[in-house]
C-alpha cells in the first residue's frame, strides 16, 4: 500500500480527501440548521449543467461547474427574496432549468452524455496541483469563516428575524453561507461523484448529531467523523481495490448504522 501511496494521483488523492472530510461537512450543518436540503439537488443538478457547457465549449470543467452554481445560488437566493417564497421551492424550479439546459447543450454540441455523467461518480485521480491547493484553500476559507461568525451563525440558526434585530447583517451572512455550500458541493461531487457526496456532506453532521449538545459539538463531531469517513474509506478502497467513493460511503453507512443502534439501545 505504501508503494501505491507514493503515487502523484493517489497521493493527490488521500491529501484532498482528508481536507474534505474535515472541511466539507461543516455546510451540511448549514443545511440542516437552515433547512435547505433540497437546494443541494439543484446544485446537483447544476454540476451536471456545468460539466455539459465544459465541454460544449472546450474549457476546465472544474471551475466552469463552480461558476454554474454560483450563479445558480445567486438566481435563487434573489429570486426567494423578491418573491418572499420558499428557497427550498425555488430551488426545485431551478433544478428543473438546469437539467433541461444540461441536455440541451449535450444535444447542439454532440456532447457525449456518458463523459458529462461522470460527475455522478467523481473522478478523484484526475486532479492537477493547482485544483488540489485551490481545495485547500477553499477548504481554509470555510474553516475561517465558521471560526470567525460563529457567534453571528449562532443567532442565524437560532432566528433570522431576531439574528437581524439583533443588529447582524443577517441576508449577507444568509448569501455567504449558500455560496460556500455551492462551492461545496461543487468539489465533493468532483471528488467522490453526486450519487454519493452526502457520505462525507450530511451523514457526519446527522451522526454528530446524536450526542452533541451545542452548535460547537456538533461542527467538530461532523469534522473528525467526515475526516474519518474519508481517509478510512480511501485507504479501504486501495488495500481492496473498490472504487474510493464507495468505500467511504460504505464506511460511513456503516458507522451511521452502529451509532444509531448504539444510541436506541
Amino acid at each position: 500500500m505504501l508503494e501505491l501511496l507514493s503515487l502523484p494521483p493517489i497521493l493527490k488523492g488521500l491529501i484532498v480527501l482528508a481536507i474534505a472530510g474535515l472541511t466539507f461537512p461543516i455546510t451540511g450543518v448549514y443545511l440542516f440548521r437552515l433547512n435547505l436540503l433540497p437546494l443541494r439537488f439543484m446544485l446537483m443538478h447544476g454540476a451536471i449543467l456545468g460539466g455539459a457547457v465544459a465541454l460544449a465549449f472546450q474549457i476546465n470543467p472544474f471551475w466552469t461547474t463552480i461558476a454554474i452554481n454560483l450563479l445558480l445560488v445567486l438566481f435563487m437566493a434573489k429570486t426567494s427574496r423578491s418573491m418572499k417564497a420558499d428557497a427550498g421551492q425555488i430551488s426545485t424550479f431551478f433544478m428543473v432549468i438546469s437539467i433541461s439546459l444540461a441536455f440541451i447543450f449535450i444535444y447542439k454540441f454532440n456532447v457525449p452524455a456518458k463523459d458529462t455523467l461522470t460527475l455522478l461518480w467523481g473522478n478523484l485521480f484526475t486532479l492537477s496541483w493547482p485544483e488540489v491547493i485551490g481545495i485547500g484553500f477553499f477548504a481554509l476559507v470555510l474553516t475561517g469563516f465558521q471560526y470567525f461568525f460563529r457567534q453571528q451563525l449562532r443567532a442565524l440558526f437560532f432566528d433570522r428575524e431576531i439574528a437581524f434585530t439583533s443588529g447582524i447583517d443577517e441576508s449577507r451572512l444568509y448569501y455567504s453561507v449558500i455560496f460556500l455550500t455551492a462551492i461545496t458541493v461543487a468539489l465533493a461531487m468532483k471528488l467522490i461523484g453526486a450519487l454519493l457526496l452526502d457520505a462525507i456532506l450530511l451523514l457526519p453532521p446527522i451522526i454528530a448529531s446524536f450526542q452533541a449538545k451545542s452548535l460547537k459539538q456538533m461542527i467538530l463531531g461532523s469534522a473528525l467523523w467526515g475526516g474519518a469517513f474519508a481517509t478510512g474509506g480511501f485507504l479501504l478502497s486501495i488495500a481492496i481495490d473498490i472504487p474510493a467513493s464507495s468505500s467511504i460511503a460504505a464506511l460511513a453507512s456503516l458507522a451511521f448504522i452502529i451509532i444509531y443502534l448504539t444510541q436506541k439501545k
